[in-house]
């Protein structure tokens, strides 16, 4: 029988590991949309075939291979490849592997982006003195990230809820500390059952806070 007075209790239990949650999906995000950026770019301007063929194998694979499967080869090969160097946080495992998976994911939506935005623009920038550079990080560059925003809240929502996969290289996140209170009390319906309650609660209010800025953005033109 489901006792639900466990619930509230399994609920703040599992609260505790929000903000670490929150904070490793803003990281893997923030990181994956700069370098996101940088292969977009690249993939956009450069003509190198083997530059290009080797990015387009390296975003194939990465949305062609689960998480699950990227986070154990990270956990198994890393530790070897920097242990000469320092010891290896099972966080190194963690944000190597969701960072490259936003990287995949953000180089083509802002490769997306960018190409939405009028090359005309960019052309008149240019043709009324203003340097390359500038005319591209102050004209098409803002315009861009508005067009890409909505899919930027998208995957930090998914990373929220693959970050799931992360119990099992021994970092603690939401559904970790569900896991923990499942053991500590022998209950094995309520903690997930508060674990998807939090979930839900957190995606909700994201979602508000998101649209919000979305809308303050677009009225601002960034």
């Amino acid at each position: 029988m489901i006792d639900f007075a466990v619930i509230p209790t399994a609920l703040l239990f599992i609260a505790e590991a929000i903000p670490n949650t929150l904070f490793m999906a803003f990281v893997s995000l923030f990181f994956g949309i700069l370098l996101g950026s940088v292969i977009a770019l690249i993939r956009i301007r450069s003509k190198n075939v083997i530059v290009n063929g080797f990015l387009t194998v390296f975003i194939s694979f990465f949305r062609g291979v689960p998480s699950i499967v990227q986070l154990f080869i990270v956990y198994y090969s890393l530790p070897y490849l920097l242990a000469p160097l320092f010891d290896v946080s099972p966080y190194w495992t963690v944000y190597t592997t969701f960072i490259l998976y936003n990287t995949v994911y953000q180089s083509e939506n802002l490769r997306g982006a960018l190409r939405s935005v009028d090359h005309g623009q960019y052309e008149a920038a240019v043709a009324m003195g203003m340097t390359p550079f500038r005319a591209f990080t102050r004209i098409v560059l803002p315009q861009a990230f508005v067009v890409a925003m909505p899919a930027f809240f998208t995957y930090y929502l998914k990373t929220i809820k693959l970050l799931a996969l992360v119990f099992t290289v021994k970092v603690v996140d939401m559904f970790a500390k569900a896991d923990i209170f499942s053991a500590l009390y022998n209950r094995r319906t309520e903690p997930y059952i508060a674990d998807a309650i939090a979930y839900w609660a957190v995606a909700i209010l994201l979602t508000l806070f998101f649209n919000w800025w979305e809308k303050r953005l677009r009225s601002k033109g960034f």
